[in-house]
């Protein structure tokens, strides 16, 4: 999105919250103890927060809790960018990264209650440039796929397409090659570059077969763009963000909120943390054409728990209704067949990620359905307690032992 889509975007934004009056409503909040939560243990999560930026961790991290339908924690600590000293409040606005796929599967399913999408089509009907796709077999060879991809497999991460940059396997080297990604940056110009060279790459797979994280929310997103007919964002703005008052919420970070805008921050070999990405030259992020249903949107920790909130609530929030219950039920569902998971015993819906008992050591109750961000941002909804967790730092390579440790800080502070 170039200058003049920018100022569209803002022009818009600012429209929707006055055309949505009745929608963006607060986020209810209430004391720990009426919602069975000990206002003493919550403190440690609090402690536990500072403990991690005074040792070096992180810079800074904001967090929110809820409970059985209210907002019990907030807080914000450390800096939101190393090198100006600003500090990270909770409005400031952070890369949420992969917790956009969560998004954009929302988006997705709106389209599919509408009847406008199936589940089960194949998405030829939509992309006819994927009508010859090939897939790499175990000898190596290209041979032509037996079955089409569909947008359920796109929503599992079951579409046989991969990133490019975990490995140096020959369909590593063929995407390296094809230039789709580095190791950070997107280097197509739009998903619509993005969707027709990948119709002339092999799938790592046959459609449905397996599970394997890739590019498959991109190409989910650019297949609401043209379902839908709009782009992505003015999408999202007017069918999510708007209705639920996320309007905070951007692809291309405007000018007049970048003072808000944080950086992404990586911590060296002495342990000094160093700033990534500076927030006014990202082109992720300022003067966007790529809008990556992936992994693009820039976010406020409240508008985040707004969407949660839809999720936990069947699919409405205040008077907004963006999902029927069915749906949410269906997506956060564990829906691969058995014998197959996302990873350490894991399970998957439709965009979500289902945790069993005890992976990487949290105390997350089975069923409770989750996704995290590259930045070490991460969420869990969790049904059973009616519980809601928020963690946004922004370092890339966030160590995985502390995201178990702030969620069982978190289930310690369960009383009733």
């Amino acid at each position: 999105m170039a200058t003049t889509g920018r100022a569209i975007a803002v022009a818009l934004t600012l429209l929707l919250m006055t055309a949505f009056p009745a929608f963006a409503v607060d986020l209810p909040r209430g004391k720990p103890e009426d919602t069975g939560m000990s206002p003493e243990r919550l403190e440690r999560v609090r402690a536990g927060m500072e403990r991690l930026v005074e040792s070096g961790e992180f810079p800074g991290m904001t967090a929110m809790i809820a409970r059985r339908g209210n907002v019990v924690f907030e807080h914000s600590t450390g800096l939101l960018d190393v090198e100006t000293g600003a500090e990270l409040r909770s409005d400031s606005l952070l890369r949420i990264y992969s917790m956009t796929k969560p998004i954009t599967s929302v988006g997705a399913m709106m389209l599919v209650e509408e009847g406008k999408l199936l589940l089960d089509e194949p998405v030829t009907k939509f992309f006819p440039e994927w009508t010859d796709l090939t897939v790499l077999n175990e000898t190596g060879n290209v041979v032509p796929a037996t079955r089409p991809v569909t947008p359920r497999h796109l929503l599992m991460h079951m579409s046989g397409l991969t990133y490019g940059y975990y490995g140096d396997s020959l369909l590593d080297r063929m995407y390296q090659q094809a230039r789709l990604i580095d190791d950070w940056d997107y280097l197509t110009r739009d998903t619509r570059e993005l969707v027709g060279k990948l119709a002339d790459l092999p799938l790592l797979f046959e459609p449905g077969t397996r599970y394997h994280y890739g590019f498959s929310t991109d190409v989910l997103g650019h297949l609401i763009e043209r379902v839908s007919g709009e782009t992505l964002d003015r999408y999202l703005e007017t069918r999510l963000f708007g209705p639920l008052g996320m309007t905070d919420s951007y692809f291309d970070v405007p000018p007049e909120v970048v003072e808000r805008f944080g950086t992404d921050h990586i911590i060296g070999e002495d342990g000094e943390v160093i700033v990534q990405d500076s927030p006014g030259e990202d082109p992720e992020f300022i003067g966007v054409t790529f809008l990556s249903g992936g992994g693009g949107l820039v976010m406020t920790a409240d508008n985040y728990m707004r969407f949660c909130f839809m999720l936990s609530n069947g699919g409405a929030f205040g008077d907004a209704r963006i999902l029927s219950p069915a749906t949410v039920a269906l997506m956060t569902s564990n829906l691969l067949p058995d014998g197959m998971d996302s990873g350490e015993g894991a399970g998957f819906g439709l965009g979500f990620g289902i945790a069993p008992a005890g992976i990487h050591q949290r105390t997350l109750t089975p069923g409770s359905y989750y996704w995290g961000g590259a930045a070490g941002t991460f969420f869990w909804i969790d049904p059973t307690e009616e519980l809601i967790g928020l963690f946004m730092p922004q370092r890339i390579g966030t160590p995985p032992w502390i995201q178990g440790t702030l969620q069982n800080l978190v289930y310690a502070s369960l009383v009733e």
